[in-house]
């Protein structure tokens, strides 16, 4: 599967002479730091820069000896669509309606405190889950990372949520959810199983690791919303995928955003 934070700094390698990082933020107009952020694999996970970024980045790159066509690869944009995406405005056709796509924004991983729960633009990317199953619910992407629920949902993966209390979205017992837990500014987005024990709402991890053993009581949720003063379930979980297929082999399941 492509990577845009690696193709990407491959590219700006090939230019000649080679054109350091830090110049390519000042003629971007971006700080250095964001700039540094699109090619680093750890933050930018996405298979594919979006098109606005590879429009400006083709014209800096071709002055050093990059073709154009090559820098709007990194967008996805290859063979009789170069040309007519050099220069519009316009986002690539896709061969599935819109609303087949979801927006992975963010991360699932127990343990991990964050100051924000949503990654930076530049980290987001689509998947294609196929038509809402729950029309006019909120929907929405994350990714699984680390082994907490790795005996279910493999890291990796990416989720398709909807959100609870949107479109009559609601958990029960035995429901895939997300939790977003919060301690001072910090939050923990996980997933975990929603269980009852002896009338009491828990949390429970499907993990191979001892680390992830231990059930969460959340206290007894209301109506609304399933939360006590630190733990909130914000969605239910329908399905995951992982991409297994080798790079190149064009499944679509990803696109930029």
């Amino acid at each position: 599967m492509p990577n845009a934070a690696l193709d990407l700094k491959a590219l700006r390698n090939r230019t000649v002479p080679k054109i350091a990082s830090r110049t390519v933020a000042d003629e971007l107009g971006i700080p250095q730091s964001t700039y540094a952020s699109m090619e680093d694999p750890a933050k930018n996970k996405k298979p594919f820069l979006s098109l606005q970024i590879a429009k400006q980045l083709a014209p800096i790159f071709a002055a050093r000896g990059v073709s154009e066509a090559d820098t709007l690869r990194l967008a996805g944009v290859t063979g009789e669509l170069t040309e007519q995406f050099r220069t519009s405005k316009v986002e690539p056709p896709l061969n599935v309606d819109d609303d087949e796509w979801v927006a992975v924004t963010g991360s699932v991983q127990a343990g991990i405190w964050r100051e924000q729960s949503d990654w930076s633009s530049a980290e987001r990317y689509d998947v294609k889950f196929g038509p809402s199953v729950r029309p006019g619910a909120d929907r929405f992407g994350l990714r699984m990372e680390g082994l907490s629920m790795n005996k279910t949902i493999l890291p990796g993966s990416d989720l398709e949520c909807y959100r609870i209390g949107r479109g009559g979205i609601n958990a029960v017992p035995g429901t895939l959810v997300i939790v977003a837990r919060n301690a001072h500014d910090l939050v923990e987005l996980t997933c975990k199983r929603l269980d009852m024990v002896d009338d009491e709402w828990v949390l429970r991890c499907e993990s191979t690791e001892p680390e992830f053993q231990d059930l969460i009581p959340i206290g007894k949720p209301d109506e609304g919303m399933f939360t006590d003063e630190e733990i909130r379930v914000v969605g239910i979980v329908a399905s995951a995928k992982q991409d297994l297929a080798p790079p190149g082999f064009g499944t679509r399941r990803y696109r930029h955003v």
